[in-house]
Formats: C-alpha cells, sequence, structure tokens
C-alpha cells in the first residue's frame, strides 16, 4: 500500500475516471489517502496507464513553449506515484 495526500489521489482518481476504467477501479478504493494493487495483472494495467497519460500529454500539449506546464506536472505527478506504488507493491512489471 502506498500513501498519498487527498489531494494527490483526488487527482489520481480523476485522470483515471476519464481515461480509463480499470484503472479507476484500482485507485478508487481504499482510504482518502492510499492506494495499492492486489495483483501483477493490476501492477501491469497500472503501469501502462502511466505510459498513456504520458503519451496523451506529450501528444495534446508538447509545452514546447513552456505554456502547458501544469498539465505536465499532472503527468510527472502521475509518474512518480505509480513508481511508488509499484515499488511497494513488491510486483516485477
Amino acid at each position: 500500500m502506498s500513501n498519498f495526500t487527498k489531494e494527490q489521489k483526488e487527482a489520481f482518481v480523476y485522470l483515471s475516471e476519464k481515461y480509463d476504467q480499470q484503472v479507476f477501479k484500482i485507485v478508487n478504493r481504499g482510504a482518502d489517502n492510499e492506494i495499492y494493487i492486489e495483483s501483477e495483472e493490476e501492477a501491469k494495467i497500472i503501469d501502462e496507464f502511466s505510459n498513456k497519460i504520458c503519451a496523451l500529454v506529450i501528444k495534446d500539449y508538447p509545452d514546447h513553449e513552456r505554456k502547458d506546464e501544469d498539465i505536465n506536472a499532472d503527468a510527472e505527478m502521475i509518474v512518480h506515484m505509480v513508481s511508488d506504488i509499484l515499488s511497494d507493491s513488491g510486483y516485477d512489471v
């Protein structure tokens, strides 16, 4: 189990609800400040979501002129959260 701030989890839940219902089901469970995965399959789903969010951001908001810095920071936050979740889970993907 990984612990985050309530706001970080809310951001992750929001993005997952918008872009991937499988991920939404995983990250929406548990307390307001925790995210955990229960299987290697869930670990792979979460890992793929990280790649998906980065690809979407790079495609739609490449930030060449630094005007999309907030959107890129959100994607970076998701990548770090996923890294923590996978590390804490013990599943190797």
